[in-house]
């Protein structure tokens, strides 16, 4: 499980550039060992180019082709993975697990906006994971991080539609943080959502709003982020509110940690420790 799991992750272009620097270090390595051993065996340096040969052309260039086929093959085995953690009782009990079931809603139903880039898509899985490992999966925890979440997107949301409807075409590109910070967190609110009814078998509801309502809602937020960021004129935002029970400086202070953890480059540790402190905040 362990082995297919660290495989699986090869199907992210990021990992694979690693995995490739790892192989050409040891490869280095093993070729300056390979003298070294040639040098006080004394067979001398007469064969540096026959070592040379072994270790680059039957050794690291067959690995390196190797590890850009998992550009196809991982994903196909990061989706059995998905499948199967699915239908553990542990499901939330681990950190490996919990990556994987958030991969499933976040790769399946979240539909990132063209203004959004990986960094987005990074930031809203690592927010995600940190919120259920934190709850130790306790659906009520789940459930009210979801919601704080979900009154943090609505508030931002109706206020850059506000903002943007005043400013002057010139002024898109200052759009464009706030936006892709708002994409990350409305990635993470459905994710939540979904983590939330799997856990608790029914679906999200608080007062008069229900599950489907909330995702329904995330996916019109996320629709209208590319003309928040792309668009000179932006035609008005007109959903509904939500009349959620969040306290106002709950959700205030969600939507900046937010904002702060998504704006440090990863790991950000610190700042994803202040996101998870400040949304599951007296929900133990």
């Amino acid at each position: 499980m362990t082995l297919r799991r660290l495989l699986s992750n090869l199907g992210d272009a990021e990992a694979r550039r690693r995995t490739a620097r790892t192989l050409a270090v040891l490869c280095a390595i093993g070729y300056a060992l390979t003298i070294v051993v040639m040098a006080g065996s004394g067979a001398g340096l007469r064969r540096w180019f026959f070592a040379l040969l072994v270790w680059g052309a039957l050794i690291y260039i067959p690995l390196r082709i190797l590890l850009e086929a998992f550009q196809t093959i991982a994903p196909t085995i990061r989706q059995r993975l998905i499948a199967q953690t699915a239908i553990r009782a542990d499901r939330y009990g681990s950190r490996a697990a919990i990556e994987l079931m958030v991969d499933g809603p976040l790769g399946r139903s979240v539909i990132m906006p063209r203004i959004a880039t990986p960094a987005q898509h990074a930031k809203a899985r690592e927010g995600a994971v940190a919120i259920l490992e934190r709850a130790h999966g306790d659906s009520a925890e789940v459930g009210t991080a979801a919601v704080r979440c979900l009154a943090s997107v609505e508030r931002w949301m109706t206020h850059l539609a506000s903002w943007s409807a005043a400013q002057a075409a010139g002024n898109i590109q200052a759009r464009w943080a706030d936006v892709r910070a708002l994409v990350g967190l409305a990635a993470t609110t459905e994710v939540l959502i979904a983590a939330y009814e799997d856990g608790a078998g029914s679906q999200l509801s608080t007062g008069s709003l229900g599950g489907s309502a909330a995702t329904a809602y995330l996916e019109a937020c996320l629709d209208f982020c590319d003309q928040l960021a792309l668009d000179a004129d932006v035609v008005p935002w007109t959903e509904p509110g939500l009349r959620l029970n969040v306290d106002p400086s709950l959700r205030d202070q969600t939507r900046a940690a937010w904002k702060a953890f998504s704006e440090t480059p990863s790991p950000a540790l610190e700042a994803r420790k202040a996101f998870v402190d400040t949304v599951l905040a007296g929900a133990d």
